[in-house]
């Protein structure tokens, strides 16, 4: 699975169709990854009751029972640190991750773990939704790769008095004018959808 880019909207709580991939993704990912097996792999765990006991691999301070680990709900909590939460948040505090998705994802590298794809139909809404946004786009790309031909090619021809030099210039502008008419349309577009 790629990294989405819609993972640091997701984890501000957008509840969108994207956001509960990405936490089917979360969930699967603290099933397979017990809290304990990677609290060991930080500090070193003594049993205490409920709770495993240890140093804080956070702030990695002196007392030795200042961090628990609870099995049963798969949550930690660090007594000096004033925090807790689950795996993911553990490793995004002791790796020091920016974002949530980015700890979710080494978790998944150091455990080998297999994410959940989404269903077929998915891939087949998004070819959809990939043609039809093509066919609004062409024509928009198109009347800005014109204009901007009209503007850049008379400056860039000029004095080129070989006709047939002077058409392959004319025929590698005409491309040249794809990329930048690609990313206008694409803008006026989102400018469009924000409106």
């Amino acid at each position: 699975m790629t990294i989405p880019e819609y993972a640091d909207s997701a984890t501000q709580n957008h509840f969108d169709a994207r956001f509960e991939q990405f936490q089917r993704c979360i969930d699967h990912v603290k099933g397979e990854v017990r809290i304990e097996t990677y609290a060991a792999e930080l500090t070193e765990l003594g049993f205490n009751g409920k709770s495993l006991r240890g140093k804080c691999p956070i702030h990695e301070g002196e007392n030795s029972s200042s961090f628990a680990v609870y099995p049963d709900s798969q949550r930690w909590f660090c007594y000096r640190c004033d925090e807790g939460g689950d795996v993911i948040s553990l490793c995004k505090a002791v790796e020091g991750h920016p974002q949530m998705w980015t700890a979710m994802i080494s978790l998944v590298q150091g455990y080998d773990i297999e994410l959940p794809e989404r269903p077929q139909s998915w891939y087949r809404r998004q070819d959809e939704k990939a043609k039809l946004r093509e066919q609004i786009i062409a024509p928009i790309r198109e009347s800005y790769r014109r204009r901007f031909y009209r503007i850049y090619a008379p400056i860039t021809l000029d004095g080129i008095e070989d006709e047939q030099e002077r058409e392959r210039e004319g025929e590698r502008i005409w491309e040249e004018m794809l990329g930048p008419a690609s990313y206008a349309a694409k803008k006026r577009l989102e400018r469009r959808g924000n409106a």
